[in-house]
């Protein structure tokens, strides 16, 4: 089977500094456009079905590439963004600054993120998102069975914890809007065929 994994394109916190995460912003008319140029390619994958996180700026990307191919669109809540950013999410950042000063000033609040480990105050642990994700990839997968091709349409830090967590890359990524890595699975292996818009680091 092959996977086409692609995160969602630019989104309104994008443009209003916001933090994201869990905050459920919609695509920016930017990012419409974007998907819509993305799709004159995404039309001849093949793809015959998709998956997508039901927060707003990846349900909109899934279904701005089904517009043409019309195939069954399927939301996973398992795939949905790290809450990452806790009770900062939504949240201007210059603005988060003043309001959680006294917050930020604590040292386990200094450096969050998914590659540190921790999460802001209010925020996911970062070992059960991993299980999530696996655990929502397998579904899929066990759900695919009968198709050859599929796309999964989700958020960054998914991606980073699919490559970490099940494609065993040991390597930190840093994503672009619709950044799409193209996967072979067979006999229960994964192999990389294509990154575009990732930068490894």
């Amino acid at each position: 089977m092959k996977i086409y994994l692609i995160r969602h394109s630019e989104s309104i916190d994008d443009i209003e500094n916001c933090y994201g995460g869990i905050a459920d912003f919609d695509l920016t008319e930017n990012g419409k456009d974007k998907v819509k140029q993305y799709k004159k390619e995404t039309d001849n994958y093949g793809i015959e079905r998709i998956y997508t996180s039901p927060y707003k700026r990846a349900y909109q990307t899934a279904q701005i590439l089904n517009e043409n191919i019309k195939v069954e669109l399927k939301v996973i809540e398992d795939i949905r963004e790290l809450n990452s950013h806790g009770i900062r999410s939504g949240v201007n950042k210059e603005l988060a600054k003043s309001i959680f000063s006294y917050v930020l000033q604590k040292e386990e609040y200094k450096d969050t993120g998914y590659y540190q480990g921790k999460t802001f105050l209010g925020g996911e642990d970062i070992g059960e998102f991993d299980n999530r994700v696996k655990g929502a990839i397998n579904s899929i997968l066990q759900d695919s069975k009968d198709v050859k091709t599929i796309a999964i349409v989700t958020h960054g830090n998914v991606c980073k914890s699919i490559f970490k967590m099940i494609l065993n890359v040991d390597k930190k990524i840093e994503l672009d809007d619709l950044a799409t890595t193209i996967l072979d699975y067979n006999d229960d292996k994964f192999n990389i065929i294509e990154t575009k818009g990732i930068k490894f680091m």
